[in-house]
């Protein structure tokens, strides 16, 4: 299934503020032509299933502070049948700071029904918790799981996850310890053989470096590095599923600036990796319909990169807006959600696609 989107990461290439009544970050999910964005700014945050139809998420009990949204899926509603504990339309994974230290914020949903989803239990429930992930596919169990990072110390993090079976969680269990340095920016997906992926960037002892684990069949984990050891740091990776396997895409230094590089995991391995934007392009996320977003940094406008044609917008937040398709037109267009409506920015033909 297409690969939630996360959009919440500060722009520090973008300088000056945002027009006023413009949010700053959310996430958007994508499925075949339906989109949904959680406008993360919003208090409380507003949950938009296309432009018509919202749903606010609701107060984080017992939260002492702001909560982090990190992952929004979509899933395809299953037609006929009993309905198992836990299915959803949607589903939302988050961190809030309560009293007694972090803990996750888990939402599902059919429209504009929401239920708050129980966490799992944490061997340390003490530590830092960054990057919650769903494991989700459409399945008539859709949800698999929820992976994470949690930390005791700074750039000490380790990767757990926890096992989604009919409407709780099953023990949370450590897959990968601290290493050298910091783990950061963990995404998951459920690939269309059943198996498990997961994509993080680590810190090797000189650089970030994309890393990955896979969930065989049998229930064994392989996995190893994305590309070959190369001294120059890899970051903000995201995941998409494709037919034959997955797709990641993400920021390398290219000795310069930074440059956003995709490959294909197939056959269970790393393969055909390339340069998919142009110098100074960051923070990459998959649009639905392999459609490759990303921001350019220098010029201020985010670039849409499809099979067919490339589009750029205008950046009307340091945030990546939703894409979806004018119903008169039928153009591409992006929009931003706005305090008084959303805001739509046609695309100029960017030329050949990088």
């Amino acid at each position: 299934m297409p690969r939630s989107l996360r959009l919440t990461l500060t722009i520090l290439a973008l300088a000056g503020a945002s027009p006023g009544g413009i949010a700053a970050d959310g996430l958007t999910a994508y499925r075949g032509s339906d989109w949904a964005h959680l406008q993360a700014t919003s208090d409380p945050p507003v949950l938009w299933l296309g432009t018509e139809r919202s749903v606010e998420l609701p107060p984080a009990a017992g939260a002492a502070g702001s909560a982090r949204y990190d992952d929004l899926v979509l899933i395809e509603p299953q037609a006929g049948g009993p309905q198992p504990d836990g299915r959803a339309e949607w589903a939302v994974a988050g961190v809030a700071r309560a009293v007694d230290g972090q803990r996750f914020l888990l939402y599902a949903g059919r429209g504009g029904e929401v239920t708050a989803l129980p966490a799992p239990e944490r061997a340390r429930p003490g530590n830092l918790l960054d990057s919650a992930r769903w494991l989700a596919s459409d399945s008539p169990e859709p949800l698999h799981g929820l992976a994470w990072l949690e930390a005791n110390r700074p750039r000490g993090q380790e990767v757990w996850l926890a096992p989604w079976r009919d409407g709780a969680f099953e023990p949370a269990v450590r897959l990968v310890a601290d290493g050298p340095g910091s783990q950061t920016a963990l995404d998951a997906a459920v690939l269309g053989d059943g198996s498990w992926l997961l994509v993080w960037c680590a810190f090797d002892g000189e650089d970030d470096e994309l890393v990955w684990r896979r969930r065989q069949a049998d229930g064994s984990w392989v996995g190893g590095r994305v590309s070959a050891d190369n001294g120059v740091p890899d970051i903000t990776p995201r995941l998409r599923v494709t037919r034959d396997g997955a797709a990641v895409a993400w920021s390398r230094y290219d000795g310069r600036v930074y440059r956003v590089r995709t490959a294909r995991f197939e056959d269970g391995s790393w393969s055909n990796e390339v340069w998919a934007g142009p110098p100074d392009s960051l923070y990459p996320e998959w649009a639905g319909d392999d459609t490759l977003l990303y921001l350019e940094g220098a010029t201020r406008t985010w670039t849409a990169a499809g099979p067919a044609s490339t589009l750029r917008f205008e950046a009307a937040t340091s945030a990546a807006p939703v894409l979806d398709r004018d119903s008169a037109s039928g153009l591409r267009r992006a929009l931003w959600p706005g305090t008084s409506g959303w805001r739509a920015e046609p695309g100029r033909s960017a030329g050949v696609r990088p």
